[in-house]
């Protein structure tokens, strides 16, 4: 008996007629197990981050940081 072997899926994209309906996908995508997800949307929508499970990064703070050693360094000068 031979057995099918399927190639995994690498992408998929969607669009959608209003900001309930992408939350509600992105929310059911995230509970299915998928992390690795970003939506995009011409204005803001609170809800979708939490949804895709998006968290903040430190990234911001290390910028802060080494444009203000920058600034006191280049004033030293």
């Amino acid at each position: 008996m031979e057995v099918e072997v399927k190639p995994p899926i690498y992408g998929v994209m969607a669009e959608f007629d209003t900001a309930d309906d992408i939350v509600a996908a992105a929310r059911k995508v995230y509970e299915s197990g998928y992390r690795k997800m970003d939506a995009y949307s011409p204005v803001p929508i609170e809800e979708l981050s939490e949804a895709i499970g998006f968290h903040h990064s430190k990234l911001p703070y290390i910028v802060f940081a080494g444009a203000m050693t920058g600034m006191v360094t280049g004033y030293m000068l």
